[in-house]
């Protein structure tokens, strides 16, 4: 199994209540709809649902946090940093996304449930892709893992529910 880190209560209440309450529209049962929202080192930022002040200042408070867990589960990848990204991610109750690896410019890819209370949470595959252990969800918890050739995974919605995250990416 590949190595990651899980944190419950990742954020902090301001921060979790705002991103929870965003008006993200209607999906359909079987869709998905990414909002892109990013900020480069250089303090560029780039935003669809988030407000710019909003991407900056938890980009101010997460970064270091974040970027320790990268130095910790594959240091190599530091240098190599050129931007965070803030994605909202809404899927539909029947939502499933299949067994997959990140693409090679995630250096660190991190998930936070946000809502429901309830939902499906991550399902992190060995190398075999046959066993596997699921991160249960709770709302809040962040789950950061480093891209490579065996991280493994997949989530789905849970036949009931939207399944609304923010995806926190290095």
């Amino acid at each position: 199994m590949f190595k990651y880190k899980v944190f419950d209560n990742f954020l902090i209440n301001e921060d979790f209540q705002e991103v929870s309450k965003l008006n993200l529209g209607e999906i359909s049962d079987n869709g998905k709809r990414v909002f892109h929202n990013r900020i480069y080192k250089n303090g560029k930022i780039e935003s669809s649902c988030i407000s710019k002040e909003t991407i900056k200042r938890m980009h101010d408070k997460y970064f270091s946090k974040a970027l320790n867990v990268l130095e910790e589960l594959s240091p190599k990848k530091v240098n190599l940093y050129e931007y965070s990204e803030f994605h909202i991610v809404i899927a539909g109750k029947d939502y499933i996304y299949p067994i997959h690896v990140d693409a090679h410019s995630k250096l660190l890819s991190g998930v936070i449930y946000l809502n429901p209370k309830k939902n499906t949470g991550t399902r992190l595959y060995e190398e075999n892709k046959k066993n596997f252990i699921d991160l249960e969800w709770k709302s809040n918890r962040a789950l950061f893992f480093s891209r490579s050739k065996n991280s493994f995974h997949s989530y789905k919605s849970n036949g009931i529910s939207d399944r609304i995250t923010l995806i926190y990416n290095l």
